[in-house]
């Protein structure tokens, strides 16, 4: 009986603590889905598309969220002054020019475009910026100090870099900017005790230049002046080909672009300004002040490619101490050392 008692005792027990236990619900709003237009327009049928789409929720570790497709009924790039272009939808999101057009420069021209709701979005009317051809490419030495590993030990060494310059004339026409992108191709060797050794390997960069690589023609307005594409080491003895686009912007590009290389390359410390959302030149019709995010960006895009000597670009700067790097030892094969090479001489190197 009184073990009877005790499990009884238990038991009320048990259920006076979970009466006193609320159930909490939580109400947690759902993510503002920001709608997304991002155009660009110019000389290069390639580079000239729209995307329109809806930001996703944020989830931690995704890397590559699904963004949220948005149903166009239309999409127009109208001239000031001149025939409309329009634009086909080629996948869920993105959209391509139907025919080819003149871009001027000088002209005047403004995307509008319609959504499956009825919304219209359009952008403020845009200058077309000058076409600016890449006259050459050259490589400057210079030193830098930089961290050096020998088995556990590390130690600082000054060691010898060439500075990668594409050479324009600016126009002088008013301010504009320039938006880099380079890629390349570094020849690498080894050495082996091999006869038929594969000794010569060549690997893409895909980015000469980490990060946004966008430059302000203010300083250098109506002349001549380089613009950086990256730096290589000269520590190699093997050659290096170097392609490059550059595009001209104008300057609502401009300082849209460099808002968005700021925050890139915000260190994250507490002195840094807090990210926030950055107001492109897009509107919804009838609602000015909803958030519309990216923007309608106008371009004349020049490309260039070289095949650059880094012995004759440490030749140039012999004032210079140039450090070359040891051959690596392989046994047969320069992909045991350069596995994301290959020893197949591309078309860029050969005579």
């Amino acid at each position: 009986m009184k073990k009877l008692i005790q499990r009884i005792s238990f038991l009320c027990l048990i259920i006076g603590i979970g009466s006193c236990v609320d159930e909490i619900n939580l109400s947690l709003e759902k993510s503002s889905q920001a709608i997304v237009i991002e155009a660009w327009v110019g000389n290069n049928p390639a580079d000239t598309y729209v995307k329109v789409y809806r930001t996703s929720p944020y989830v931690s570790g995704v890397l590559s969220p699904n963004y949220i497709p948005v149903e166009v009924k239309y999409v127009v790039v109208e001239q000031e002054g001149g025939e409309d272009i329009n634009f086909r939808q080629v996948q869920s999101n993105v959209f391509r020019q139907s025919g080819s057009f003149d871009p001027v420069s000088g002209k005047k021209f403004r995307l509008v475009l319609e959504t499956g709701e009825g919304d219209v979005y359009e952008s403020s009317w845009e200058t077309m910026p000058p076409f600016v051809e890449v006259e050459d490419i050259q490589g400057k030495a210079f030193t830098k100090q930089v961290l050096i590993t020998v088995g556990q030990s590390q130690f600082i060494q000054s060691r010898t870099f060439a500075d990668i310059q594409a050479q324009i004339s600016d126009p002088g026409v008013g301010q504009l900017g320039y938006l880099i992108e380079s890629s390349g191709i570094t020849e690498l060797y080894t050495t082996s005790n091999s006869d038929n050794c594969a000794c010569t390997c060549y690997e893409r960069v895909s980015n000469v230049f980490a990060g946004m690589n966008l430059t302000s023609n203010e300083p250098f307005q109506g002349r001549a002046f380089g613009l950086s594409l990256g730096e290589i080491p000269l520590s190699s003895i093997g050659r290096f080909f170097v392609s490059t686009k550059v595009k001209v912007v104008n300057k609502t590009g401009y300082d849209y672009l460099n808002q968005v290389n700021q925050q890139q390359r915000n260190s994250g410390s507490i002195f840094d300004p807090a990210p926030f959302r950055i107001r492109g030149n897009i509107k919804k019709r009838g609602s000015e002040n909803q958030i519309v995010l990216g923007g309608f960006f106008l371009f004349q895009e020049s490309s260039s490619e070289k095949l650059l000597f880094r012995t004759q670009i440490r030749s140039e700067s012999l004032n210079l101490s140039h450090a070359l790097d040891a051959l690596p030892f392989v046994n047969g094969d320069c992909r045991e050392k350069y596995i994301d090479a290959s020893p197949i001489v591309p078309i860029q190197f050969r005579p």
